[in-house]
């Protein structure tokens, strides 16, 4: 037993206490093989320490006493200090572990406040453009300034600024008809000649409304029976439409029937 007590000596710090044998007033430097021993049941008591902490006290003990076992523990003795798994300190690196993991819930909420004002400003920017971009047609369509935009021929992609066929373009999402011609249809053509002559009218309209700034010339009727806004194209106040008639890719246009392109020359 005088093991045991030099054991629990040696936990409490008490070195010099744990030199004496009983009471005999013996005194005796620890050798190596109570070294070995400590060491033994050190590690032993390490080991056990996870079965002990999954042992159901409450059935054993008495109602009313609580029992409550450490995470691990350290032990100091003559030759170094042994640290059973576990350690006193599990507690304070858990209590480390929770303040960090608070600190990047606290920056990830920072970044998604970041996120969310950079969004907010992104959509004010968005809503401002798409306001500018409003008011720039509104100008162009009312025929107050020269416009210039670059075309494309019209895909399945969404619409925007591109030439349906010779007489008929989208400008900043909207459909406009030139109202003073009538070019030959592409969807669908009539004939093969048809056919022909519409893609080199939009071709040639690409062209001519690409060359530079243009003006939209309102007449009486703002739009025509499919919804289109009806205007005149022009630059330095001559007709770009005209331009299509004198090289026989369109015909004077000014309401009414249309005569068919097949067949005439």
């Amino acid at each position: 037993m005088e093991y045991v007590f030099d054991f629990m000596r040696l936990l409490s710090g008490d070195r010099a206490g744990a030199t004496r044998r009983g009471g005999s007033g013996r005194t005796a430097a620890p050798g190596v093989l109570l070294q070995l021993r400590l060491v033994f049941y050190g590690v032993l008591i390490g080991l056990m320490m996870p079965v002990i902490r999954q042992i159901d006290w409450s059935a054993l003990v008495p109602p009313g006493l609580k029992i409550e076992w450490p995470t691990g523990f350290g032990i100091a003795w003559p030759a170094g200090h042994l640290r059973v798994p576990g350690g006193w300190s599990k507690a304070a690196d858990a209590a480390a572990a929770g303040a960090k993991a608070d600190a990047s819930s606290a920056a990830a909420a920072a970044a998604g406040a970041a996120t969310t004002a950079t969004g907010a400003l992104a959509t004010a920017a968005g809503v401002a453009s798409a306001a500018s971009t409003a008011a720039a047609l509104a100008s162009a369509l009312s025929g107050s300034k020269p416009v210039s935009t670059r075309f494309t021929i019209c895909g399945h992609a969404k619409r925007i600024d591109c030439m349906v066929d010779g007489d008929t373009f989208w400008m900043a999402g909207t459909k406009i008809r030139i109202a003073d011609i009538d070019t030959p249809e592409t969807h669908p053509p009539r004939c093969a000649r048809e056919a022909r002559l519409g893609q080199a009218a939009t071709v040639k309209m690409q062209a001519l409304l690409n060359a530079g700034p243009f003006t939209l010339v309102p007449i009486k009727r703002d739009v025509d029976r499919y919804g289109r806004k009806l205007r005149l194209v022009e630059r330095d106040g001559k007709s770009l439409g005209a331009e299509l008639v004198r090289h026989g890719l369109a015909r004077q246009y000014g309401g009414g029937k249309r005569s068919p392109w097949c067949g005439w020359a």
